[in-house]
């Protein structure tokens, strides 16, 4: 098929001319019964026509001719004429019956025509898309509604026409029917994210955010809920089921999306008003009932999970704290004894203490400020005890800063020879000694700021030797510390 206009070969769909941009015109493809029925009419008309002729010919025509001489009476006499004389020659000539049967057949012709053409109209799906997009374009909503309906009733398969007539609704105001079409779309392609994306976009525009989970938990596949698992609000996911257990469970629960997880420990249902799952729950000795439910960022919530926990371990003794919480005015040292088969775990900064933590192994020092101590032990079978808790504020008189204290025994160590500057360097190693600030502590009647003594190398690789060196927070003096029997410290001027 080629443009009128300009002759550029156009595709058999086109509307318009890509090249010039004229108009198509559509020629209405007749059924051939109409065709055959139109030809078979005229055929009868003019053979009906014929014989006509041929009998007039041949009877009244020849009489007229034979009976010429009565013409001159007539005409000088025409009083003469009889009736019947006169009807017969007000008879309409052969001319005029071939001219009325030939328009005849034009209506008729006309006619079939006329209903062709409206019944090409009728089963055109493009031509109602077309009358459908002249209609959209003058603002004419209920009329393109009405096409576009026509055009998806022809070919029900094509998703554009689907689309154009959920544009009309949407711009009539009418979301509900815009949504039943693209419904309507995702039958014929379950796998259209357009459908999805514009029924989300329609109920994310008035915030029914529920009744897009419900959409998607409906209509969606496992392809589609992946794809906008965002609006989705799924039951939180537990790390262990319901059963009976040996040992202590550290529980923790996870969700899919962004949200706030909701939970309840004592059996009731939880709510926005119960605890915000923030870290994981430690389940010991005993039954426990888990009830937890998500929110995600839209506001959209989901079912509620519940499971029974039944733990059998028993669980250990508490850890034991030599120091007691209160005031104090030198360093003080931490000791704590670990229950049997245990492991005691520790923080400084209020945190809860879990398997993550420190691990106790020697003295903890009490430095100048206030500290915290948490700490919690651990059996092999994985079952906690219960967390024990002190508190310390020490107040240490002090002449300087642990800053300056490491300034004064970089110098002094200098003045002595053990080192040739502040750099760290020597004459007899090729590497440099460096001097780490750890911790303050009380030892011989003295409160010290202690200082641990690296080696490095020219390779950068730094190693702690045994030494520990001490500065008197009062006084400045430079002492050896020395570890002794368990976990006792002596020192020496150095």
């Amino acid at each position: 098929m080629k443009c009128e206009n300009c002759g550029f070969e156009l595709d058999e769909n086109a509307i318009f001319c890509s090249r010039c941009g004229t108009e198509v015109k559509f020629v209405p493809e007749f059924v051939p019964e109409v065709e055959i029925s139109i030809e078979e009419s005229i055929q009868g008309i003019v053979s009906e026509i014929t014989e006509d002729e041929d009998d007039y010919m041949s009877g009244e025509a020849a009489n007229f001719r034979g009976e010429s001489s009565q013409v001159g009476d007539l005409m000088t006499d025409p009083g003469d004429y009889s009736s019947d004389d006169r009807d017969d020659k007000a008879m309409i000539p052969p001319i005029f019956k071939l001219i009325y049967a030939i328009a005849m057949g034009l209506v008729l012709t006309g006619l079939l025509v006329f209903l062709g053409v409206m019944i090409y109209r009728d089963n055109s799906d493009r031509y109602q898309c077309k009358k459908g997009d002249e209609a959209f374009d003058a603002n004419n909503f209920k009329q393109a509604v009405s096409y576009y309906e026509k055009a998806v009733d022809i070919e029900p398969e094509n998703i554009n026409y689907r689309v154009k007539l959920a544009d009309c609704y949407v711009a009539m105001g009418n979301q509900d029917m815009a949504v039943e079409c693209y419904k309507d779309m995702i039958i014929y392609d379950p796998n259209s994210t357009l459908a999805y994306s514009q029924v989300i976009a329609l109920y994310e525009s008035n915030g029914s955010y529920d009744e897009i989970d419900d959409f998607l938990e409906h209509y969606g596949n496992d392809k589609i809920r992946e794809a906008f698992v965002d609006y989705l609000a799924y039951p939180p996911v537990f790390s262990e089921e319901s059963g009976s257990f040996d040992e202590a469970v550290i529980l923790t629960l996870t969700s899919e999306t962004k949200g706030t997880i909701y939970y309840t420990e004592d059996g009731s249902t939880p709510s926005e008003s119960s605890p915000v799952y923030t870290e994981p729950l430690y389940l010991k000795k005993g039954k426990h009932v888990i009830q937890a439910f998500f929110k995600n960022e839209y506001g959209v919530c989901s079912s509620v999970k519940r499971c029974d926990y039944d733990v059998l371990a028993e669980a250990p003794s508490e850890p034991m704290i030599s120091l007691e919480s209160g005031d104090y005015d030198t360093p003080q040292l931490i000791r704590i004894t670990v229950p049997e088969d245990c492991r005691v775990y520790y923080t400084l900064d209020e945190s809860t203490p879990d398997q993550n933590s420190r691990i106790y192994g020697e003295p903890i020092p009490v430095s100048d400020g206030v500290t915290r101590l948490k700490c919690v032990a651990y059996n092999s079978n994985n079952i906690a005890s219960d967390i024990v808790e002190r508190e310390y504020k020490v107040s240490v008189v002090t002449a300087f800063t642990p800053e300056i204290g490491l300034e004064h025994l970089s110098q002094h160590l200098a003045d002595i020879g053990y080192i040739k500057d502040n750099t760290g360097a020597t004459e007899i190693y090729p590497g440099n000694f460096i001097y780490m600030y750890s911790d303050m502590r009380y030892i011989g009647g003295r409160s010290l700021y202690c200082y641990n003594e690296y080696y490095i190398l020219g390779t950068g690789v730094k190693s702690m030797t045994s030494n520990i060196f001490g500065v008197d927070c009062i006084t400045g003096e430079v002492f050896l510390v020395r570890k002794g029997s368990g976990d006792t410290y002596s020192i020496s001027p150095f």
